[in-house]
């Protein structure tokens, strides 16, 4: 399961059939996505073909959503509700879960080359043109459309999209919009929405007319963090600078890191999978229940006040626990003047990796300052 074939593995919140949220394991392959009970664990709970589905990020619903929250939607029009830590983690799911389904409806070109138009006013970045079609305020039109009893969402149709080309003079003929959008089926970014049993993937055919279509990956937030192209390098710009900027004056801090990681209980008791959310200004590191409401306050370490180091064979706290010494590499130690010990555990290395350096220049700043 979690071989060299695994895109991206990580624990997920996962909306189940009974209207509770579970905490599950998740694994992205190439074709699919497959959720187990947990880490390690061999039993499938789901598994998720990605051929023709959509991600969407982030979602409308009131009732669902959340920072981390994000849809998968099923070629048949099912929506899938799943939540990250937080929304750097929830947009990195989004970006590689959106890639696996480009590949799956996509051809091979070369997505990072601008599209050639000769009746275009100038060449365009897929990127470009997939932020304009899908800007909150000014982007086609999305919508529900009933199609032999299924309901599919943020949806258009061929004609649609062609007229807000039109009407934005992005083209100047509709044969020239066709040809646009057609382009754009080829890559993978947009989908035929076939009313028999779902999205069949990208159409050999653009359509002008009644046919429903939807974006492969559909980001609905102001901010254009692109999870369009994987190749995009260049997604941030000054303007999301400032949307950050403004966000986090309404909070207490910048989140830097969020992620679910395992954290050990005590020294005689087991490992628990806690949400972790690192801040800076003032360096603060905070723990809580895996709960889909963020708004709960969690225990809170203040970065400054411990040591951060990575877990050794000759640490108190870890040698205690003989079983799991060959993990050692994969375990983050927080102690504090008195002592005390915080001990988490990441998935792997690179995530170890990743948090780390974060913590441990954060307590160096903490000390220059004092």
């Amino acid at each position: 399961m979690e071989d060299g074939t695994s895109l991206k593995t990580g624990f997920l919140l996962r909306y189940e059939p009974n209207k509770r949220w579970k905490l599950r394991w998740f694994v992205l392959l190439e074709e699919q996505l497959v959720c187990t009970h947990k880490l390690h664990h061999s039993m499938v709970v789901d598994i998720v073909p990605l051929q023709g589905a959509s991600v969407v990020c982030p979602i409308t619903d009131p009732q669902l959503n959340s920072p981390g929250t994000f849809k998968i939607t099923t070629p048949v029009g099912d929506e899938l509700f799943y939540q990250a830590a937080g929304k750097q983690d929830r947009d990195g799911w989004a970006h590689a879960v959106g890639a696996v389904i480009r590949s799956l409806s996509g051809s091979k070109q070369d997505s990072e080359q601008p599209i050639p138009f000769t009746a275009f006013r100038a060449t365009a970045n897929v990127s470009e043109i997939l932020g304009a079609m899908q800007d909150p305020d000014a982007g086609v039109s999305l919508g529900s459309h009933v199609r032999n009893g299924a309901v599919h969402k943020n949806c258009f149709t061929g004609s649609a999209v062609v007229d807000w080309l039109v009407r934005w003079s992005i083209i100047r003929k509709r044969e020239d919009g066709s040809a646009m959008i057609q382009t754009l089926l080829k890559l993978g970014h947009v989908q035929e929405v076939d009313i028999n049993d779902g999205a069949l993937g990208a159409s050999k055919k653009f359509s002008d007319g009644d046919k429903l279509y939807r974006f492969s990956s559909l980001n609905l937030g102001a901010k254009r963090n692109s999870y369009y192209d994987s190749t995009d390098s260049d997604s941030s710009s000054s303007e999301d600078e400032e949307d950050d900027t403004q966000e986090n004056k309404l909070k207490k801090g910048k989140v830097l890191k969020a992620s679910y990681l395992s954290k050990k209980k005590s020294i005689r008791k087991d490992w628990r999978i806690v949400r972790v959310t690192l801040r800076e200004n003032p360096p603060s590191l905070e723990y809580s229940r895996v709960l889909h409401d963020h708004s709960k306050k969690g225990k809170l370490i203040e970065v400054e006040d411990v040591n951060t180091e990575e877990a050794k064979n000759d640490c108190l706290v870890c040698s205690q626990d003989t079983a799991e010494t060959t993990r050692l590499r994969r375990r983050i130690v927080l102690r504090d003047t008195g002592g005390k010990c915080y001990i988490f555990k990441t998935k792997d290395e690179q995530e170890k990796l990743e948090w780390l350096p974060l913590l441990q220049s954060l307590s160096r700043k903490a000390a220059t300052s004092q």
